[in-house]
């Protein structure tokens, strides 16, 4: 899912003229607006709706239900907001209350139980479920383990109509299905999963490894090397894993409504070493060891690279739902034996505390749930199911449009007594980019919404110089669609237009944006919006399949469109 260099979209060959060869008035050509100039119209509407999706429970943890606007209170930066949209989602399916049960023998082929489906809903409440499986940390066991659950959890408690995904990291993202509805579709693609390799194993037994090593050093210097060796490669293995889930986070950008992404592992270092540091520490008291473990080990904290995750994840509206695939542990790593008389329990103890403390982060700072430390997966499943099927979204318009930066949010609830959780901020995005990304969920997810009507036609494709080839697209927009201003004779408008293209490898192209202004005169317009406004664009494009996506938006209303179209394109 990287910009590739396969191919490029080229705006040489722009134009515009209206469908059946009638003439567009004095304009056969658009161009952009410059500064030199009139500007066609002086505002573009920008309304940007942010939605907060708040989870409220009582004293016990109780879902509540029943709560109206009038109940809550959202703040942006401290400033308080007027809720413009209020959603809420009550699902008396789900209690909330942790039920234990056991899980019935697997049968692939097992019908499973039938589930209410719930009224259609909103699009900007449409819920999209990621299975997010890091194989970098997690042992085969715990995932296969894991994974018996998971397969329970989306035949019993995802609810028809919710679009799920299923995603593997392997040092890199492997994309296993697709977003698609049928999550009987899904649930049988996880047990593929479990022949792939995980490598928590061979990292722990490492981890052994140095523990041993620092034991039988002779100076502190060589044990806090062997300590240093080892911060650095985990570091490094951490760095990798949340540069995979910044990845994913990034590609759902563009998806309207709600994103969970449920992230199974046996734990992240939030600071690599940090228990090898202290076992360095403690061996080597009487030797005058002057620097404290907490200073030794903090120069590898990767606090810094969970934030940027967490507030990539806020602005894009997505949630993470943290498991802890290894449950209840045992404190094992070192000898009893050993010289020294160091503590094993206070070791392992600072070591799977400093790999919670992530999986705890992620989830609460998005609003989220986390699961640590417990045998129960299926309880610790139920209870994030609950979120997906009772909630409340809270919806304003911020004062500023597309300023870039990022926004903190508070809810309060004027009743006693209640616990809230929800995401702690968001990124106001640039009408730009928010056409980019919805240009590339078109593309990556086929997540398609054509208000404006719009029609793509693909042309043959053409040699060009030097081998290459080139694409024509022909991008058709009912004039009928548009709001058009009236001014000095004429009706103007602006449609911003963007394109992208995936090779059938998935590699992608950037996306390209250019305004395409249009300007009718009065005595054609009334024919006119009967017509369609055509805009025109090479690709150029490297022989095979491709999928090719573009995204609309009319600049006056707002009103935003995004189709794709697939073709096959032949050597030059």
């Amino acid at each position: 899912m990287r910009p590739s260099t396969l191919f490029s979209i080229l705006l040489l060959t722009a134009s515009g003229w209206l469908l059946d060869g009638a003439p567009l008035g004095a304009r056969d050509t658009p161009e952009p607006a410059s500064g030199g100039g009139e500007e066609f119209f002086v505002d573009r509407l920008d309304v940007n709706v942010v939605n907060v999706e708040v989870y409220v429970t009582d004293k016990d943890g109780n879902r509540v239900t029943g709560l109206t606007r009038d109940d809550f209170e959202i703040f942006e930066d401290d400033r308080p907001m007027k809720i413009t949209n209020f959603y809420a989602v009550a699902d008396s399916d789900y209690s909330g209350v942790e039920q234990p049960r056991v899980i019935q023998p697997e049968v692939r082929d097992q019908a499973a139980p039938p589930k209410p489906r719930r009224a259609e809903i909103p699009e900007s409440q449409q819920l999209h479920l990621i299975v997010y499986i890091d194989n970098l940390h997690i042992r085969p066991f715990n995932r296969n383990r894991v994974l018996r659950a998971v397969r329970n959890f989306l035949r019993t408690k995802v609810d028809d109509g919710t679009r799920v995904m299923l995603v593997t990291f392997e040092r890199s993202l492997h994309v296993r299905e697709v977003f698609t509805e049928d999550v009987r579709q899904i649930s049988d693609a996880t047990f593929e999963l479990e022949t792939l390799s995980a490598f928590s194993v061979q990292k722990e037994q490492e981890r052994d490894n140095v523990l041993k090593r620092i034991l039988r050093s002779d100076t502190v210097g060589e044990a806090e090397s062997h300590a240093d060796f080892y911060a650095k490669a985990t570091f490094n293995d951490v760095e990798v894993s949340l540069r995979g889930l910044r990845e994913m986070v990034g590609t759902l950008a563009g998806l309207p409504g709600r994103k969970a992404l449920l992230y199974v592992s046996d734990g992240l270092e939030m600071i690599p070493g940090q228990d090898l540091f202290q076992l360095v520490e403690q061996e080597y008291r009487k030797e005058s060891y002057q620097t404290s473990f907490g200073l030794q080990a903090n120069r590898y904290s990767a606090r810094r690279l969970y934030q940027e995750a967490i507030a990539h994840a806020n602005a894009n509206r997505v949630t993470f739902y943290t498991l802890e695939a290894a449950g209840l542990r045992s404190h094992s790593s070192l000898s009893a034996d050993r010289a020294g008389g160091t503590s094993q329990i206070e070791i392992d103890f600072t070591y799977q505390m400093n790999r919670q403390e992530p999986l705890l982060m992620l989830a609460d700072d998005t609003g989220g749930q986390s699961a640590i430390n417990t045998n129960n997966i299926a309880g610790a499943l139920d209870r994030m199911a609950d979120d997906f099927g009772t909630y409340y979204s809270l919806g304003y318009v911020p004062s500023h449009g597309g300023d870039g930066r990022y926004h903190r949010i508070k809810v309060q609830v004027k009743r006693k007594g209640l616990k809230l959780r929800h995401r702690d901020g968001y990124r106001d995005k640039s009408v730009e980019t928010r056409l980019s990304e919805g240009t590339l969920a078109a593309l990556l997810y086929s997540v398609e919404s054509n208000t404006i009507s719009a029609e793509m036609v693909l042309e043959r494709s053409v040699s060009g110089e030097r081998g290459s080839i080139y694409l024509p697209i022909e991008v058709r927009i009912p004039i009928g669609a548009l709001t058009l201003l009236p001014r000095a004779g004429s009706h103007h408008g602006q449609v911003r237009v963007a394109l992208a293209a995936m090779d059938d490898d998935g590699e992608l192209s950037p996306v390209e944006q250019v305004p395409v202004p249009i300007q009718i005169p009065e005595s054609e317009i009334a024919v006119a919006r009967g017509k369609y406004y055509v805009y025109s664009a090479n690709l150029e494009i490297r022989p095979g399949r491709h999928k090719v996506a573009v995204g609309l938006r009319d600049e006056i209303s707002g009103e935003t469109s995004f189709l794709t179209h697939a073709t096959y394109v032949e050597g030059g």
